[in-house]
């Protein structure tokens, strides 16, 4: 595969056109979610990478060989994008979150003595994760019903007589939020690394945040750069047809 990777070029496009990218991303702590509208060579000056080097890097990392061929997800419509996010990413976080509350709560009685910080992390957790139940109910209950119906051109349109981008608004709202909790969380682990001497729950809970940390920028990022865009636009082209 021949990739043109370019300074210019803004994380969220590099991401989307090759999702197989995004595992050099995050081990470059380069924010495809939210900020995925920065350009490469803004998100890498900003962390003391030489943009260059890494548009050289990312165009020539070698092409996956899946066992099954990766969704390109800007193909897809609103309405499978959304059932895909509200059954692979809300499931996710919803079975990993209640894990994880009961994991640290076990660190924090076990180790807090020894490692002040996990007293912290577990305040850090059980905000995230309630932000996060909040999050995933309103799109689930407001926004995806609204995108889907966006889609359905011959439905009478019922709900709120507002654009569809207050909702977006608040959801990228809490993304941006939800992305500084997840940093919180890698400061307080140092990058969800345990200590030489963790147990084995105390190993399981920072493997657990490392993966929610991922899952959720991949989550985000499916959200502000694929879907919601979409969104918007079906909007704007529903709104232009009607008036013609």
């Amino acid at each position: 595969m021949n990739r043109t990777i370019t300074p210019t070029m803004t994380l969220a496009q590099i991401a989307s056109l090759w999702p197989e990218l995004i595992p050099f991303l995050e081990s470059k702590r380069l924010d495809y979610c939210c900020g995925g509208h920065r350009t490469l060579a803004d998100a890498a000056d900003s962390i003391g990478l030489t943009s260059d080097t890494i548009a050289q890097e990312l165009s020539s990392i070698p092409a996956p060989i899946p066992s099954e061929p990766e969704r390109d997800w800007r193909s897809a419509t609103m309405t499978e994008l959304a059932d895909h996010i509200e059954l692979t990413h809300h499931a996710f976080v919803r079975k990993t979150l209640e894990r994880l509350e009961t994991l640290i709560c076990k660190c924090v009685q076990a180790h807090s003595d020894d490692e002040p910080r996990l007293t912290e992390l577990q305040t850090v957790i059980a905000s995230f994760a309630e932000d996060m139940q909040d999050h995933m109910i309103r799109e689930e209950r407001v926004l995806f019903p609204w995108l889907r119906r966006l889609e359905r051109p011959t439905e009478i349109q019922s709900g709120p007589p507002w654009s569809v981008r207050r909702p977006i608004d608040c959801m990228v709202h809490d993304h941006d939020n939800a992305g500084r909790a997840l940093e919180t969380m890698r400061a307080l682990t140092d990058n969800f690394t345990p200590p030489a001497s963790a147990c084995s729950t105390w190993k399981e809970t920072y493997r657990l945040l490392a993966e929610i940390n991922a899952d959720t920028h991949l989550h985000i990022h499916k959200e502000n750069n694929i879907l919601f865009p979409a969104g918007i636009e079906s909007e704007r082209m529903r709104v232009g047809a009607g008036r013609s």
